[in-house]
């Protein structure tokens, strides 16, 4: 008889967890040194250049609405030309963009144009919509815990580069050393993704390494079968609009992501100006994305364990209470707690929402609702980082943008535990 190990398990190496490895270095280097960098450099880039911060911060804004706009062309080429073509086009794009933050911005309206629109556009390229899709492709039953391993990778590098990238820019006192060691982990990726294949079917396997036909023949066993829901429905946009799941993930995401996009704007401007020095508060800024780091595996098996909904329930709640410490608290030990576990919930969200979708509308849906998602969530949450400079310019702090940020995570709360799967159209 065969073991549950070997039911219906064909013959070779498979290769889903070569793509695995593969995602995990491309976050690990081009979202990594890359995205999160921006929490470290944009401060220096204000200081240094004597920028309004309210004016800064919309070059973020703007980016995420870029990249918000840029998930539909995202989707059509995943569709059309495979995760390993998409990312590949996005990474020259975000390598162009680097070079010009390293040799062309001295203006505010530069860096505007250029994090904005042509950083944005690599982003939306980029994304974890590429990693996510693919281990969608290749994996089901541990679905959840794979997408957890390669998003493990942006925070890793995420980590590693806040207080690296600080060093580099007070050795060579410029920030455009930061942008310059970004590029070259981005070159480094564009290396890894002649690895890529696509998916199982390219090359004669299937998701998790599973046979079907032979896996019903030998009598898989039921551990080897998936946990929690996964829909054998082949949704349409149009199923997929009139449904209230879809809504009450947009509300989850725009609260998530906005949140988390005002703090990593302006963090560690609200540490700096409390009193710690600027190596303190990006200590605790690379410990907030280790927490995020940190989460993700364990986050991803817990997904596959237990049904989502209550899952990211327990993330959103983790992100409102350490938020509101993050915001009240003065001691470093405390901030860094606080910081760690803001960053856990947020890693968690990042893995069990896509999980989620994924889960409650299939493999070929996913690629599709996230070009419909993205051009309606992102532009509410690219609001939030510009809102949060602007309300600190009108009253001196940021007490209302705290207050705000936790109101928004309240309702993602309610959003979560409303969250089921959706009824399969008859």
């Amino acid at each position: 008889m065969a073991t549950i190990a070997q039911a219906g398990q064909t013959p070779g190496k498979f290769y889903g967890w070569t793509n695995v490895g593969l995602f995990f270095f491309i976050q690990f280097a081009a979202s990594g040194f890359v995205y999160f960098a921006y929490s470290v450099v944009f401060p220096v880039m204000v200081e240094t250049m004597n920028w309004n911060r309210g004016s800064a911060s919309l070059a973020q804004s703007v980016a995420l609405i870029t990249l918000g706009l840029s998930y539909p062309l995202t989707g059509y080429l995943l569709t059309r030309s495979g995760v390993r073509r998409t990312i590949t086009l996005g990474l020259l794009v975000m390598l162009t963009g680097l070079l010009l933050l390293v040799f062309g911005v001295t203006e505010l309206w530069h860096w505007i144009l250029v994090w904005g629109v042509i950083m944005g556009l690599s982003f939306g390229l980029t994304g974890p919509i590429c990693a996510q899709t693919a281990m969608i492709s290749w994996f089901s039953i541990k679905r959840s815990t794979t997408i957890g391993i390669v998003m493990t990778g942006g925070a890793l590098g995420g980590a590693m580069a806040q207080p690296a990238l600080a060093g580099m820019m007070d050795r060579f006192d410029s920030w455009r050393a930061a942008w310059a060691i970004a590029a070259a982990m981005v070159v480094i990726s564009l290396v890894a993704t002649r690895l890529i294949i696509n998916r199982p079917g390219d090359i004669g396997q299937f998701p998790d390494n599973i046979d079907p036909q032979r896996a019903a023949g030998e009598r898989q066993d039921l551990h080897a079968r998936p946990k929690t829901y996964r829909t054998a429905h082949e949704w349409t946009v149009r199923e997929i609009i009139r449904k209230p799941t879809l809504y009450l993930m947009m509300v989850i995401s725009v609260s998530y992501l906005g949140t988390f996009f005002a703090l990593l704007n302006h963090g560690v401007l609200h540490l700096t100006d409390s009193g710690l020095k600027g190596i303190e508060a990006a200590g605790i800024f690379g410990l907030l994305i280790l927490g995020s780091g940190l989460a993700r595996i364990p986050a991803g098996w817990l997904g596959d364990q237990i049904e989502l909904r209550w899952t990211l329930f327990g993330s959103i709640a983790l992100m409102a209470v350490a938020l509101a410490g993050f915001w009240q608290g003065q001691e470093i030990w405390l901030l860094s707690i606080m910081g760690m576990l803001f960053g856990a919930g947020y890693g968690s969200l990042l893995v069990l929402l896509p999980a989620a979708i994924g889960n409650y509308f299939g493999e070929r849906a996913f690629p599709i609702i996230n070009s419909l998602f993205a051009p309606v969530v992102l532009p509410f949450a690219a609001a939030a980082p510009a809102g949060a400079g602007f309300v600190f310019e009108a009253t001196g702090s940021y007490d209302f943008a705290f207050a705000g940020a936790i109101i928004l995570l309240s309702a993602a709360m309610l959003a979560a535990f409303f969250l089921k799967p959706p009824a399969t159209p008859v």
